[in-house]
Protein backbone atom coordinates (compact mmCIF):
# COMPACT_ATOMS: atom_id res chain seq x y z
CA UNK A 1 0.00 0.00 0.00
CA UNK A 2 1.33 3.79 -1.19
CA UNK A 3 -0.14 6.82 0.34
CA UNK A 4 0.94 9.66 -1.57
CA UNK A 5 0.30 12.94 -2.37
CA UNK A 6 -1.75 13.55 -6.11
CA UNK A 7 -3.36 16.57 -7.60
CA UNK A 8 -5.91 16.04 -5.10
CA UNK A 9 -4.35 15.68 -1.97
CA UNK A 10 -3.72 12.76 -0.27
CA UNK A 11 -4.02 9.28 -2.27
CA UNK A 12 -4.17 6.00 -1.21
CA UNK A 13 -3.42 2.77 -3.64
CA UNK A 14 -2.36 -0.46 -3.40
CA UNK A 15 0.41 -1.34 -5.97
CA UNK A 16 2.57 -4.68 -7.00
CA UNK A 17 6.29 -4.04 -5.40
CA UNK A 18 7.67 -5.65 -8.58
CA UNK A 19 6.02 -2.91 -10.76
CA UNK A 20 6.85 0.15 -8.16
CA UNK A 21 10.18 -1.02 -7.41
CA UNK A 22 10.66 -0.94 -11.43
CA UNK A 23 9.39 3.19 -11.55
CA UNK A 24 11.43 3.80 -8.80
CA UNK A 25 14.21 2.36 -10.37
CA UNK A 26 14.14 4.10 -13.39
CA UNK A 27 13.44 7.47 -11.44
CA UNK A 28 16.87 6.75 -10.21
CA UNK A 29 18.61 6.32 -13.51
CA UNK A 30 17.27 9.55 -15.43
CA UNK A 31 20.02 11.62 -16.04
CA UNK A 32 19.63 14.80 -15.26
CA UNK A 33 22.09 18.08 -15.73
CA UNK A 34 21.09 20.03 -12.80
CA UNK A 35 21.60 18.54 -9.45
CA UNK A 36 18.67 20.38 -7.59
CA UNK A 37 16.05 18.98 -10.37
CA UNK A 38 17.13 15.21 -9.87
CA UNK A 39 17.19 15.52 -6.23
CA UNK A 40 13.63 16.84 -6.36
CA UNK A 41 12.09 14.05 -8.79
CA UNK A 42 13.55 11.09 -7.08
CA UNK A 43 10.58 9.23 -5.75
CA UNK A 44 13.02 9.10 -1.87
CA UNK A 45 16.60 10.34 -0.52
CA UNK A 46 16.61 7.14 2.23
CA UNK A 47 14.67 4.36 3.24
CA UNK A 48 14.66 2.77 6.72
CA UNK A 49 13.50 -1.00 6.56
CA UNK A 50 12.80 -1.73 10.77
CA UNK A 51 14.52 -4.16 11.72
CA UNK A 52 15.94 -5.25 8.29
CA UNK A 53 13.21 -7.55 7.33
CA UNK A 54 12.56 -5.70 4.20
CA UNK A 55 13.35 -7.11 0.39
CA UNK A 56 16.80 -5.17 -0.37
CA UNK A 57 16.72 -3.29 -3.72
CA UNK A 58 18.55 -5.57 -6.70
CA UNK A 59 20.83 -2.76 -7.63
CA UNK A 60 21.87 -0.21 -5.03
CA UNK A 61 20.88 3.14 -6.82
CA UNK A 62 23.10 5.83 -7.07
CA UNK A 63 22.89 9.79 -7.91
CA UNK A 64 25.92 11.09 -10.36
CA UNK A 65 29.08 12.04 -8.81
CA UNK A 66 30.52 14.65 -11.14
CA UNK A 67 31.91 17.28 -9.05
CA UNK A 68 31.38 18.92 -5.64
CA UNK A 69 28.53 20.69 -6.55
CA UNK A 70 26.14 17.58 -7.04
CA UNK A 71 27.62 16.04 -3.38
CA UNK A 72 26.76 19.84 -1.84
CA UNK A 73 22.90 19.71 -3.29
CA UNK A 74 22.52 15.62 -2.86
CA UNK A 75 23.79 16.03 0.81
CA UNK A 76 21.58 19.46 1.20
CA UNK A 77 18.45 17.33 0.10
CA UNK A 78 19.06 14.42 1.95
CA UNK A 79 19.50 15.67 5.54
CA UNK A 80 16.65 18.77 4.35
CA UNK A 81 14.42 15.15 4.08
CA UNK A 82 15.69 14.16 7.25
CA UNK A 83 15.17 16.79 9.35
CA UNK A 84 11.47 16.84 8.39
CA UNK A 85 10.65 12.84 8.44
CA UNK A 86 13.34 11.11 11.06
CA UNK A 87 11.67 12.03 13.90
CA UNK A 88 8.50 10.48 12.79
CA UNK A 89 10.27 7.59 11.81
CA UNK A 90 12.80 7.11 14.68
CA UNK A 91 11.45 9.01 17.46
CA UNK A 92 14.29 10.10 19.80
CA UNK A 93 17.23 7.88 17.79
CA UNK A 94 19.85 8.97 15.91
CA UNK A 95 20.76 8.24 12.31
CA UNK A 96 23.92 8.96 10.37
CA UNK A 97 26.42 8.08 8.35
CA UNK A 98 30.92 8.51 7.82
CA UNK A 99 31.95 10.09 4.73
CA UNK A 100 35.73 8.76 4.23
CA UNK A 101 38.83 8.87 1.51
CA UNK A 102 38.76 5.70 -1.04
CA UNK A 103 42.19 4.22 -0.48
CA UNK A 104 45.45 5.98 0.03
CA UNK A 105 44.70 10.04 0.47
CA UNK A 106 47.79 12.47 0.82
CA UNK A 107 45.67 15.22 2.89
CA UNK A 108 44.66 15.67 6.22
CA UNK A 109 40.90 13.68 5.87
CA UNK A 110 40.07 11.57 7.73
CA UNK A 111 36.30 10.89 8.94
CA UNK A 112 33.65 13.32 8.50
CA UNK A 113 30.46 12.46 10.46
CA UNK A 114 26.97 13.34 9.55
CA UNK A 115 24.63 12.76 11.84
CA UNK A 116 20.49 13.67 12.46
CA UNK A 117 18.24 12.98 15.71
CA UNK A 118 14.99 15.15 17.24
CA UNK A 119 17.25 16.82 20.48
CA UNK A 120 20.20 18.16 17.97
CA UNK A 121 18.85 18.30 14.40
CA UNK A 122 21.46 18.23 11.77
CA UNK A 123 25.69 17.65 13.34
CA UNK A 124 28.68 17.73 11.68
CA UNK A 125 31.67 16.08 13.58
CA UNK A 126 35.43 16.03 11.43
CA UNK A 127 38.19 14.05 12.76
CA UNK A 128 41.03 16.10 13.55
CA UNK A 129 43.80 13.75 14.87
CA UNK A 130 45.47 13.77 11.46
CA UNK A 131 46.51 17.44 11.90
CA UNK A 132 50.05 18.10 14.03
CA UNK A 133 48.87 19.49 17.08
CA UNK A 134 45.47 19.97 16.29
CA UNK A 135 43.67 22.90 13.57
CA UNK A 136 44.16 26.14 15.55
CA UNK A 137 40.99 27.05 17.38
CA UNK A 138 40.23 30.54 15.59
CA UNK A 139 41.23 28.50 12.21
CA UNK A 140 38.10 26.14 13.00
CA UNK A 141 36.00 28.36 14.42
CA UNK A 142 36.48 30.65 11.81
CA UNK A 143 35.19 28.01 9.52
CA UNK A 144 31.89 27.58 11.42
CA UNK A 145 32.77 24.44 13.90
CA UNK A 146 31.64 25.17 17.77
CA UNK A 147 33.40 22.56 19.66
CA UNK A 148 36.39 20.65 20.26
CA UNK A 149 36.30 17.23 21.35
CA UNK A 150 38.91 14.81 21.82
CA UNK A 151 40.39 15.81 18.56
CA UNK A 152 36.99 15.89 16.91
CA UNK A 153 35.41 19.34 16.18
CA UNK A 154 31.88 19.30 16.16
CA UNK A 155 28.88 21.88 14.34
CA UNK A 156 25.21 21.24 15.81
CA UNK A 157 22.54 23.15 13.45
CA UNK A 158 19.82 23.01 15.64
CA UNK A 159 19.59 26.62 16.44
CA UNK A 160 19.09 27.31 12.18
CA UNK A 161 16.02 25.19 11.85
CA UNK A 162 15.47 24.11 8.44
CA UNK A 163 18.07 25.99 6.69
CA UNK A 164 20.37 24.34 8.91
CA UNK A 165 20.38 21.31 5.95
CA UNK A 166 21.96 24.01 3.38
CA UNK A 167 24.91 25.41 6.10
CA UNK A 168 25.58 21.62 6.86
CA UNK A 169 25.97 20.79 3.32
CA UNK A 170 27.81 23.60 2.51
CA UNK A 171 30.55 23.28 5.52
CA UNK A 172 30.84 19.84 4.97
CA UNK A 173 32.15 19.74 1.58
CA UNK A 174 34.18 23.22 2.17
CA UNK A 175 36.00 21.18 4.98
CA UNK A 176 36.69 18.25 2.62
CA UNK A 177 38.11 20.24 0.11
CA UNK A 178 39.97 22.38 2.79
CA UNK A 179 41.92 19.15 4.02
CA UNK A 180 43.06 17.95 0.78
CA UNK A 181 40.42 15.77 -0.93
CA UNK A 182 40.51 16.99 -4.78
CA UNK A 183 37.39 15.19 -5.85
CA UNK A 184 34.07 13.49 -4.39
CA UNK A 185 35.20 10.55 -6.45
CA UNK A 186 38.14 10.17 -3.80
CA UNK A 187 35.19 9.49 -0.88
CA UNK A 188 32.95 7.14 0.24
CA UNK A 189 30.64 6.42 2.90
CA UNK A 190 30.70 3.98 5.72
CA UNK A 191 29.20 3.29 9.16
CA UNK A 192 25.49 3.52 8.14
CA UNK A 193 23.01 3.40 10.90
CA UNK A 194 20.15 4.11 12.89
CA UNK A 195 19.93 3.68 16.44
CA UNK A 196 17.52 1.68 16.97
CA UNK A 197 18.17 -0.62 14.46
CA UNK A 198 17.32 -1.43 10.98
CA UNK A 199 18.48 -1.22 8.07
CA UNK A 200 19.10 2.43 6.60
CA UNK A 201 19.90 3.30 3.09
CA UNK A 202 20.56 6.13 1.41
CA UNK A 203 20.29 6.09 -2.19
CA UNK A 204 19.60 9.69 -2.41
CA UNK A 205 23.22 10.85 -1.43
CA UNK A 206 25.85 10.91 -3.87
CA UNK A 207 28.37 8.74 -2.49
CA UNK A 208 28.81 5.30 -3.29
CA UNK A 209 29.43 2.83 -0.09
Amino acid sequence: MMLARGAEGLQLSVRRTAELEGLDRVAFERVQADPVSYFRQLPYLWRLSPHGKATPLPAFPAAPTADWHWLEESLKALLRAWWGQLPTQIGADVAGFNIVPRGEHAGTFSTLSVLCSQSDGVMLLVDDLAVRGGTPSEVMVGRGWHDRIMGWWQRDCYDLGPEGSAVAARMAVEEMRLRGVDSPAELGIAEVRCEGGGHLTLPGLALRP
